[in-house]
């Protein structure tokens, strides 16, 4: 999609017309993100695999995470540093989404019988509230979750094909600053959005 719009914007306004081929390559580059489920609808499966990936395992987690952090800080091939940070912003933001969510369930918990806290955690779920932080992002640790995919994959053919290495640097080189930006997006955003969706469900009438 990104590729085929670019086509139509070096040919301009011609771009856009049957004249040339570049409409039509748009036209059917968008079946992609949408015939088998848009990526909307694939992120958040994505989200939730993920999520539940930690729930489950979550000593394996914070292993994880603790290995990339000091690979991103301790390595000494610069490489391995700088995709052990992609890593590293990809589990913190997860360990990050789940907190969240965690927190929000427990402050719900304050107005709640004690004998009904157990069932709260371990069975009474609402996935629209109680996921809504990571609903909210899931698109944006998408994004992240593959960076880490592919910077790994072509780390681990640069170590084993030395003329690769080129291709990793031209990938990081892209792919460091967006990480940066989707971690900070999904760190440092979204509260007043749920805060304010949340006081729209609750009482629709006073919101304006």
């Amino acid at each position: 999609v990104e590729i085929a719009r670019r086509c139509i914007q070096i040919h301009g306004g011609v771009g856009y017309t049957r004249e040339y081929g570049a409409e039509k390559l748009m036209r059917d580059a968008m079946v992609f993100p949408i015939y088998e489920g848009t990526s909307q609808i694939q992120a958040l499966m994505a989200m939730k695999d993920n999520l539940m990936g930690v729930m489950k395992h979550p000593q394996a987690f914070v292993k994880d995470l603790a290995m990339a952090r000091t690979r991103s800080l301790a390595s000494t091939d610069d490489l391995e540093r700088r995709v052990a940070k992609i890593q590293y912003l990809c589990l913190d933001a997860i360990k990050h989404l789940i907190v969240k969510i965690a927190a929000t369930k427990v402050k719900d918990l304050r107005h709640q019988p004690m004998a009904s806290w157990w069932n709260k955690l371990s069975k009474d779920w609402d996935p629209k509230r109680d996921f809504a932080p990571a609903m909210l992002h899931a698109e944006r640790l998408t994004i992240l979750l593959t960076d880490k995919a592919i910077s790994k994959i072509l780390y681990d053919q640069a170590t084993r094909h030395p003329e690769r290495r080129e291709l990793l640097i031209r990938y990081l080189e892209r792919a460091e600053s967006r990480a940066q930006y989707v971690y900070n997006m999904i760190t440092q955003t979204g509260p007043r959005m749920l805060s304010r969706l949340s006081k729209q469900e609750d009482h629709p009438e006073q919101v304006v």
